[in-house]
C-alpha cells in the first residue's frame, strides 16, 4: 500500500537513497543532482520549499518525491514543481496521486500556481501532469540535443492555477 504525506527530517537517508537511484538510471531529473545528506537537510530547513513523500507502507520504503519550491518576496504565490518515482513503482499513477497530495497542500499554504517543465519526450510525464489539470503555456524550442535519439528535446512548460 502506498501512502503519501509531507517528508519529515528522518526520511532523509532514505530519499538520497532514492536520488541514487536515479542518478545510476541517469534519470534526467533535478534529483539526481543531490550530492548528499547536507543537500536534503538544507531542503529541510527552508520554509520556501515543500517536501512529499510516497512511501510503500509494507517496504518501509521511499517510492516517490515531490518537491514544491516556492519564489521568494513577490513571487511567493508561486511554486516550482520537481517529482521523480522509483523505476519499479511507475506506471502504477503513483506520480499522478504525489502530485495531487501535494498540490492540495501546497494550496493550503498559500500557493496559487504550480509550475514546471516537461522534456518533450518524456511523454509519462507530461500525461501524468495533464491529467492532473496542468495546462501547456510554452515550449523551450531544441533546449538539449540527446545523444541516445540523435534529436533535439524540447522543453514543455506547463502550469496549473490552484484553488
Amino acid at each position: 500500500m502506498i501512502e503519501y504525506r509531507e517528508a519529515r527530517i528522518e526520511d532523509v537517508p532514505e530519499m538520497l537513497r532514492l536520488f541514487q537511484d536515479l542518478k545510476e538510471e541517469k534519470a534526467q531529473v533535478g534529483f539526481a543532482c543531490i550530492k548528499g545528506v547536507e543537500d536534503l537537510q538544507e531542503w529541510m530547513e527552508d520554509d520556501n520549499i515543500s517536501l512529499y513523500l510516497a512511501v510503500d507502507s509494507e517496504k518501509e520504503k521511499i517510492v516517490g518525491v515531490l518537491r514544491g519550491k516556492r519564489g521568494s518576496t513577490y513571487k511567493h504565490h508561486s511554486a516550482f514543481m520537481t517529482a521523480a518515482v522509483a523505476k519499479n513503482y511507475r506506471g502504477k499513477k503513483i506520480a499522478k496521486m504525489l502530485t495531487d497530495y501535494g498540490l492540495k497542500e501546497l494550496t493550503q499554504k498559500g500557493v496559487r500556481i504550480a509550475r514546471t517543465y516537461v522534456y518533450s519526450n518524456n511523454k509519462a510525464s507530461l500525461n501524468t501532469l495533464l491529467s492532473c489539470g496542468f495546462t501547456i503555456s510554452g515550449t523551450v524550442h531544441m533546449h538539449h540535443f540527446s545523444e541516445e535519439t540523435g534529436q533535439y528535446v524540447d522543453d514543455i512548460i506547463v502550469h496549473k492555477i490552484l484553488k
